[in-house]
């Protein structure tokens, strides 16, 4: 298999793993939303928000570095000598994590009214690290990783229908949420042993050389989940559960698009790391390109949709008791834009450039503003605070990453896979308000995605654009 075949099946393997670590969530987040309230989804959402914090102490950045720095050793002999010490490392951050959370949740009230989900959320950290799930990555493994996601996730909607009866079935959801999470990564433990290497704890540790890049990308990764869980931790503590069950609901609907198109960009992290080692810029600025247009040709519809629909996606995926997180979606969906951009210039060109610390200063940057207009906003203005907020942190990064790109990269320019998207859209948006007009739900909804949808293909079709004749030509070809 050549490399860019190798490098479709990979970013469709990765997507698949993603879309359906989405579906089956979209499929019972709306039965659990009905069942357990808004409250409940409140209660939960804000303990994942603290959960999330020491998970990154966990995590320490190591994904990132390991995947970058492991493509390059994966076809020597220092690949085994590499994952046990940077395991290791991993294995140190995670007792330094629990110890961190333990102090939390005793000295804090409203932490430790919410100690019982936290308790069983954490079991994802220690699952996270055995499972060292990077070193699938690092060989390009994505057809275990989605298989093994496939049947976690098959498991664990049968079992959220199963148990999650009432609203006082929370500590259930929470469990079975929990082992969504967890159970794949344990499966990793077993599989990676047995086909690539028994990567164990070390004490011989190289200290010097992994601790600067990884510190490094760790700090870069606090900023980001600052600004990504600030939010509802700042709501659950300023507010009210309540708040937060609305705005977490806006967030999930909004993450759901992101990472769908994210995970068509990680797995070209390794690849571009390879280039830049090779020194290969002709062959990095094809790849950038391409990928470049295809991204906007799968994101600006689903942002220009989502904003014109949003209060009945609302609706269909979480209920009547949540069309309040119609307002904050719709800002969110703003920020989807400004935050693909940003992925695909900080971790595909900076990070495998080994430029961390623009990525840090950035995120770093977006992180205090966030934090700092929260404070002042969501008092006033409560979840659409947050979201704004999110939208004004992602630009941030976005503006910075994309300037220090531009040694690296060839600037992408206006082109017809740019403008025919444009247009496109407008008439997506028409589409979309013509739907409104309508009263019933399910034929407004259904003109809304089929009517959007066709009429896209149909514009990109008539004006050419690139990428769609490219998969033309190559299905034809096939």
């Amino acid at each position: 298999m050549n490399n860019t075949k190798s490098l479709k099946v990979n970013a469709v393997l990765n997507t698949m793993k993603t879309v359906l670590g989405i579906i089956f969530p979209l499929i019972t987040f709306p039965y659990v939303s009905r069942v357990l309230g808004v409250d409940n989804i409140g209660s939960y959402n804000f303990s994942a928000s603290i959960i999330s914090y020491f998970s990154l102490i966990a995590a320490l950045g190591i994904a990132t570095y390991g995947i970058r720095e492991g493509a390059k050793y994966r076809d020597t002999e220092e690949i085994t000598d590499f994952i046990n010490e940077v395991f290791s490392i991993n294995i140190i951050a995670t007792l330094l994590a629990y110890m961190l959370l333990a102090m939390v949740v005793a000295l804090v009230p409203t932490i430790r009214s919410h100690s019982v989900i936290i308790a069983i959320l954490s079991i994802e950290i220690f699952a996270t690290t055995i499972g060292a799930a990077w070193i699938c990555n690092v060989y390009e493994d994505f057809f275990f990783i989605a298989v093994r996601s496939l049947l976690v996730q098959f498991i664990s909607l049968i079992l959220t229908f199963a148990l999650v009866k009432t609203a006082d079935d929370l500590y259930k959801y929470v469990s079975i949420a929990a082992f969504a999470s967890s159970g794949a990564n344990i499966w990793n433990l077993f599989y990676i042993r047995k086909k690539y290497c028994k990567y164990r704890f070390t004490t011989k540790i190289n200290w010097n050389r992994h601790i600067k890049p990884i510190l490094i990308i760790f700090s870069t990764n606090v900023a980001i989940t600052i600004y990504v869980s600030s939010d509802a931790t700042m709501l659950g503590f300023m507010v009210s559960d309540y708040e937060v069950g609305l705005y977490t609901t806006a967030v999930k609907i909004y993450t759901i698009i992101k990472s769908v198109l994210a995970a068509m960009l990680m797995v070209l992290i390794p690849r571009f790391s390879i280039l830049f080692e090779q020194e290969s810029k002709d062959e990095l600025n094809k790849l950038f390109s391409s990928v470049f247009g295809f991204l906007n040709v799968l994101m600006l519809p689903m942002v220009v949709g989502l904003f014109v629909i949003s209060d009945d996606v609302v609706l269909l995926i979480a209920g009547a008791k949540f069309t309040e997180s119609g307002a904050p979606l719709r800002l969110l969906s703003v920020a989807i834009l400004f935050s693909l951009y940003s992925y695909l210039y900080t971790q595909c060109i900076l990070i495998p450039a080994k430029r961390e610390d623009v990525v840090f200063k950035a995120t770093m940057a977006s992180a205090v503003v966030n934090i700092l207009l929260n404070f002042i906003l969501i008092p006033v203005w409560g979840k659409n605070a947050a979201a704004t907020t999110t939208i004004i942190a992602e630009c941030i990064t976005f503006i910075i990453a994309i300037r220090a790109s531009g040694k690296y990269v060839e600037m992408p320019r206006i082109d017809r896979t740019i403008t025919s998207s444009i247009v496109g859209c407008i008439a997506i948006a028409i589409v979309c308000y013509i739907a409104k007009s309508i009263a019933l739900f399910v034929p407004r909804l259904a003109l809304s995605l089929f009517g959007s949808a066709i009429i896209y293909f149909v514009i990109l079709l008539l004006m050419k654009n690139p990428v769609i004749n490219n998969i033309i030509r190559s299905r034809i070809k096939s």
